[in-house]
C-alpha cells in the first residue's frame, strides 16, 4: 500500500508540473448574446461557464477580468491582437444565439501565433437551461484541438500473467481519445488495484504515432497452490474447508486469510471450544508467484457452561428460569449426544428475551432482566442474569370497544384473560389471536384488534380493552395454483376449502394448509393473498415446491424365528402426479417370503370416495408347518366431519397349510390344508395429527370390525375387532410426548369353524413389544412351546421424543411397552403384560428414514432374552 501511495503522489505532483509547463493558456473573450433580455448577465455565464470547464478539462486560461477588459472581439484580427497583449497561446470569442426553445454556441478559435487555420467550433441544445451543456460541448471540441499531443491514443497492460488485458481495462475510466487526466488515471489505478488480484499497479505515460500512450504496469498477487489443515481432530477437514475462502488455485488475500482463521475459531465455538486456537502461516517453498497456506489448530478441551444463577429473583427460582432458557447447563449424559452446555452469544441473546417474556406472562409488567454476566474460569463458564422483578399485576376489567356483532349469538368468544386473574401478555396475544379469527372466518378479512392496556402502578392492575375494527366483508376472486412441476392442479384443488366467489375464512384456510402438509407431497406450500379487482375482493395464490415422494425403504434383522432377514419397498405416494398411492413391498427369509402390491385412489371418480386394491403372496415355514397364501382386498373409504373417515373392504384369502410336523400342536394339525378366508371389514377412524409421519400433536383413533362367513364362501366364522387410540402431546420445550392403547378380541360363533391360526393376535417387534421379537408374546401350546395366537390383546406405548442433533434431523426416543395376547377361556389380566423399556435413535439421514431402538425385557422368563435390537432404514428416490 505505501508503494501505491507515493506512486499516487509522484503521479499527483507529475501531472501538476505537466500542466503548468506544458498546458496552452487560452483567452476566452465575452460572448455576443442574442435574442436574450439580460444580456450582459448571460455574457457572464458563459464566458465562467467556458473557462471553468476548461480548467477542469487540464487547460491554463487567462484571468477573468484581464479578458474583458481587453475590449469588444468581433474578428479574427482582434482576437489574435487581444490575445497576443494577454500573453495566451489561443482565443476564443463567439456568440450565443437563441431561435424559439433552441440556443446555439457559433465559435472561434484563433492561434494567436497564426501557425494554424482558425477553427469554426459549433453546438446547440434545447431551452437556456441546458446552456451548461453547450458550453461543455465547445470545451471539449477546444481541448481536442489545442491539446491535440495530449490525446490517449492507445491504453495497455503490462506484467499480467494470468488476468486477461480486458479484464484489467473494464475497471479503468480512461478512454482511447480521451484528454489525457492525471486525475481520473489516480482513480484507474485505484480502481484495478481494488480487484484484488494485484499486489502493486502503477501507471507509465509515453509517446506513440496517435497519442500518447497509457500503459497500465501491474504485478500479480501468488495463487495459492495448497491450503493446509493441522491439528483438527473434532471438526472434519472438510467442513473447515467448506467454511473458508481461502482454496487451492485462486489468488492469495491475506485479509481472506486471516478472516478465515476467525471463521475456523468460530467454528470450534460452537462445538463448545472456546479455547481453541487458530493460527496461520503462509509460505512459498518452491516458487514465489505459488503460496502454501497452513492453518495450525490447537483445538484444547471443550469448555461448556456450569453453571447459570439469577440475582434478584425472588418470585421464582433459578431452577424455574433456567427452565426457560435454551441454553444449558452441561449434562455429563446429554451433552456427550447433544449441543446441551455449549454457550452461543445469540441464543443467550435471545434466552433474555424468553425471561423477560416469561415475566410478563405471569403479571410482572415492569419486570426487566438485565444483560447478563459471563465469566470464562478454568473449569467452564459462568452466567449470572440480574432480574429486576417489580410488583406483580391482575387485571381489574376487560372489555370490547368498535364494529361489535351484537347480532351474533355466538359474539363474543371465550377469552382467556379474565378480571381478576394475572396479567398475561400471552393471553393478551392469544385473545387478539381469537377475536381476529372470529371476525375473519365471518368474511372480513382485514378485521383488526387492537388492545389498549391501561395500567395503574399504584394499585397494581390493569384494565384492558380490545379496539376491534372490522373492515368490509371480503369474497373471494380467483385461486390460482403455482410452484407444481409434477402434481396436477387438481390434486391440489381438491385440498382447498375455499371456492371462488366463497366468504373469506381463515379457519378454511388453515385447515387447507394442513391438508396439504398432511399430502405430504411438497416441501413447502403456502396460500398468498392479494387484494382482488375491487376492495371486497381477493385473490388466493397456492404456491408450493415438489419434494421427492417415491422411496425405496430396506431393513433388517435377527429374531430367534426367522434368523436373518430383510425387506424392502418400492413406493410411490403421488403416482403421475395425480395424487394416487402405488407400493411393491417383499420381505425375504430362510424360512419367509413376502410380496404385496398395493394401489389406492384417493379420489374416485373426482369425488370424496377413495378407493382401493392390494394383492399378496405370503409363504412362510414355521417350525411346524408351512403356509402359503395368494390373497386380494378391495378398499373403499369416505371422509366425514373435519378430521374423520369410515373405510369399507372386501378380502379374499386362499392359503394352503402344509408340512405339518407330527409334534406339532393340535391346533395347527386341524389347520392343515386348504384354507380359504372370504371377510368384509369397516373401520371409522379420526386423525387429527399435523404430519403424516412426524406428527406433533394431534390424535389417531381407529375402530375395525372384520366379519369372515360362510355366507361369503369362507370356511372360517368369526368377528374380529380392533380398537386404537393415539395420542401426540406438545409437552416442554421441543418434546412431544406419545400415547397409544389398543386392544383386539376374536369373537368365534361357530367352534367348528375358528379362525385361522394366522389371523389370531401376536405381539412383538419394533411396532409392538420391542423387547420380544415378533409371535414372542401370547399363547404358546404347553406341550409343544408353539406360538398358538390370542384370541384377544391389550398393548400400551408411552414415548417420548426429543431433538439430538435437530440440525441433522437426529431424534432420540425413550419408551415403555405393555402387552399382552389370551386365549378366549383365559381372563384378561393387565398384571400378566409383558413389559419393557428402551431407548433409540430416528434419523432423517441421507439414505432416508433410520430406527435404531433396544428393548431391555422388564421381567425375562426362563430362556428368555434380556432384549432385543430393533432397527430399519430407507432411501429416497
Amino acid at each position: 500500500m505505501r508503494k501505491i501511495f507515493v506512486l499516487l503522489c509522484l503521479l499527483g505532483m507529475g501531472s501538476g508540473a505537466w500542466a503548468q509547463t506544458n498546458s496552452p493558456t487560452v483567452a476566452v473573450f465575452p460572448f455576443a448574446v442574442r435574442g436574450q433580455e439580460d444580456s450582459p448577465r448571460m455574457k457572464k455565464v458563459v464566458q465562467d461557464l467556458l473557462v471553468r470547464q476548461l480548467t477542469e478539462g487540464g487547460l491554463r486560461t487567462v484571468d477573468l477580468e484581464r479578458a474583458e477588459g481587453a475590449g469588444v472581439v468581433r474578428t479574427e484580427g482582434q482576437a489574435r491582437s487581444a490575445g497576443r497583449r494577454l500573453g495566451a497561446d489561443f482565443a476564443l470569442y463567439g456568440s450565443l444565439n437563441q431561435f424559439g426553445k433552441a440556443i446555439s454556441l457559433d465559435c472561434r478559435l484563433v492561434d494567436v501565433s497564426g501557425g494554424k487555420k482558425t477553427e469554426a467550433l459549433f453546438a446547440e441544445e434545447k431551452g437556456v437551461e441546458n446552456l451548461a451543456l453547450a458550453t461543455a460541448a465547445v470545451s471539449r471540441q477546444v481541448a481536442g484541438l489545442v491539446m491535440a499531443k495530449a490525446l490517449i491514443g492507445e491504453i495497455l497492460v503490462r506484467g499480467n500473467e494470468r488476468i486477461e488485458p480486458a479484464a484489467v481495462l473494464a475497471n479503468v475510466g480512461t478512454r482511447k481519445g480521451d484528454i489525457f487526466n492525471p486525475e481520473q488515471v489516480r482513480e484507474d489505478i485505484k480502481s484495478v488495484y481494488e480487484m484484488g488480484y494485484f499486489e502493486e499497479v502503477k501507471a507509465d505515460l509515453s509517446e506513440g504515432p496517435s497519442g500518447k500512450v497509457l500503459t497500465f504496469v501491474v504485478r500479480e498477487k501468488p495463487t495459492i497452490q495448497t491450503v493446509n489443515i493441522k491439528g483438527n481432530k473434532k471438526i472434519k477437514d472438510k467442513d473447515i474447508q467448506a467454511a473458508i475462502a481461502t482454496k487451492p488455485f485462486t489468488v492469495l488475500n491475506r485479509n481472506a486469510v486471516a478472516g478465515d482463521v476467525r471463521k475456523i475459531v468460530k467454528l470450534y465455538h460452537q462445538e463448545a471450544y472456546f479455547n481453541a486456537e487458530v493460527d496461520s502461516d503462509v509460505s512459498f517453498p518452491e516458487d514465489p508467484r505459488k503460496a502454501v497456506v497452513t492453518f495450525s489448530i490447537d483445538e484444547n478441551d471443550k469448555v461448556y457452561v456450569e453453571d447459570i444463577e439469577f440475582v434478584g429473583n425472588e418470585e421464582f427460582s433459578d431452577r424455574k428460569l433456567r427452565g426457560v432458557m435454551q441454553t444449558k447447563k452441561k449434562n455429563f449424559l446429554l451433552s456427550l449426544f447433544t449441543d446441551r452446555g455449549i454457550l452461543q452469544e445469540d441464543v443467550l441473546e435471545t434466552d433474555i428475551d424468553r425471561v423477560n417474556v416469561f415475566y410478563h406472562d405471569r403479571g410482572f409488567m415492569d419486570a426487566r432482566v438485565g444483560t447478563p454476566e459471563v465469566k470464562l474460569r478454568e473449569d467452564g463458564f459462568y452466567i449470572e442474569v440480574p432480574v429486576q422483578e417489580g410488583e406483580r399485576y391482575t387485571v381489574e376489567e376487560v372489555s370490547l370497544e368498535g364494529d361489535l356483532l351484537e347480532d351474533n349469538e355466538n359474539f363474543p368468544p371465550e377469552l382467556e384473560t379474565e378480571a381478576s386473574d394475572y396479567f398475561s401478555r400471552e393471553k393478551l396475544r392469544n385473545d387478539m389471536e381469537t377475536l381476529s379469527k372470529f371476525y375473519m372466518d365471518l368474511g372480513y378479512a382485514y378485521a383488526e384488534v387492537e388492545p389498549q392496556v391501561k395500567q395503574s402502578q399504584q394499585a397494581h392492575t390493569a384494565s384492558v380493552t380490545f379496539n376491534i375494527s372490522k373492515g368490509q366483508e371480503v369474497y373471494i376472486e380467483r385461486i390460482a395454483v403455482s410452484g407444481n412441476t409434477k402434481t396436477r392442479d387438481n390434486v391440489i384443488r381438491r385440498q382447498i376449502k375455499l371456492a371462488e366467489g366463497d366468504k373469506f375464512s381463515s379457519s378454511r384456510i388453515e385447515r387447507t394448509n394442513l391438508n396439504l402438509r398432511k399430502l405430504d407431497f411438497f416441501e413447502e406450500a403456502e396460500i398468498v393473498p392479494s387484494e382482488g379487482s375491487e376492495p371486497d375482493k381477493m385473490d388466493l395464490e397456492v404456491k408450493v415446491k415438489e419434494k421427492l415422494t417415491g422411496s425405496i425403504s430396506v431393513g433388517g434383522g435377527f429374531s430367534s424365528e426367522d434368523g436373518l432377514f430383510a425387506g424392502g419397498e418400492v413406493m410411490q405416494r403421488n403416482l403421475f402426479g395425480r395424487g394416487q398411492y402405488l407400493a411393491l413391498k417383499a420381505y425375504f427369509s430362510k424360512e419367509s417370503q413376502r410380496y404385496s402390491l398395493s394401489f389406492t385412489e384417493p379420489y374416485f371418480m373426482d369425488t370424496s370416495l377413495s378407493a382401493g386394491f392390494d394383492v399378496y403372496n405370503w409363504v412362510r415355514e414355521y417350525n411346524d408347518f408351512t403356509k402359503d397364501a395368494i390373497g386380494g382386498k378391495i378398499r373403499f373409504g369416505y371422509p366425514f366431519g373435519s378430521w374423520s373417515h369410515w373405510y369399507a373392504a372386501y378380502t379374499y384369502e386362499d392359503a394352503k397349510i402344509t408340512d405339518v410336523a407330527d409334534g406339532a400342536s393340535l391346533i395347527i394339525k386341524d389347520q392343515e390344508g386348504r384354507q380359504v378366508k372370504s371377510s368384509v371389514s369397516g373401520t371409522v377412524e379420526r386423525d387429527s395429527t399435523d404430519h403424516p409421519f412426524l406428527p406433533t400433536q394431534g390424535s389417531v383413533n381407529r375402530v375395525t370390525v372384520e366379519y369372515s362367513t360362510p355366507f361369503l364362501g369362507s370356511d372360517s366364522e368369526f368377528v374380529s375387532y380392533v380398537l386404537e387410540s393415539g395420542w401426540y402431546v406438545p409437552l416442554f420445550w421441543k418434546f412431544v410426548g406419545f400415547a397409544r392403547g389398543k386392544y383386539g378380541y376374536i369373537w368365534e360363533p361357530d367352534s367348528d369353524k375358528p379362525a385361522p391360526l394366522y389371523e389370531r393376535f401376536f405381539l412383538g417387534g419394533i411396532n409392538s413389544i420391542r423387547a420380544f421379537d415378533w409371535g414372542d408374546v401370547g399363547p404358546k401350546d404347553p406341550e409343544t412351546g408353539d406360538s398358538i395366537g390370542g384370541i384377544k390383546y391389550g398393548l400400551v406405548n408411552l414415548e417420548l421424543l426429543f431433538p439430538l442433533l435437530e440440525k441433522f434431523g437426529m431424534r432420540g426416543v425413550v419408551f415403555f411397552d405393555a402387552g399382552n395376547a389370551y386365549l378366549d377361556e383365559e381372563s384378561f389380566d393387565v398384571t400378566t403384560f409383558r413389559t419393557a423399556i428402551g431407548g433409540g435413535i430416528r434419523w432423517a439421514s441421507p439414505l432416508g428414514p433410520l430406527r435404531i431402538e433396544y428393548g431391555y425385557n422388564l421381567d425375562p422368563e426362563e430362556d428368555e432374552d434380556m432384549g432385543r435390537w430393533q432397527f430399519s432404514v430407507g432411501a429416497f428416490f
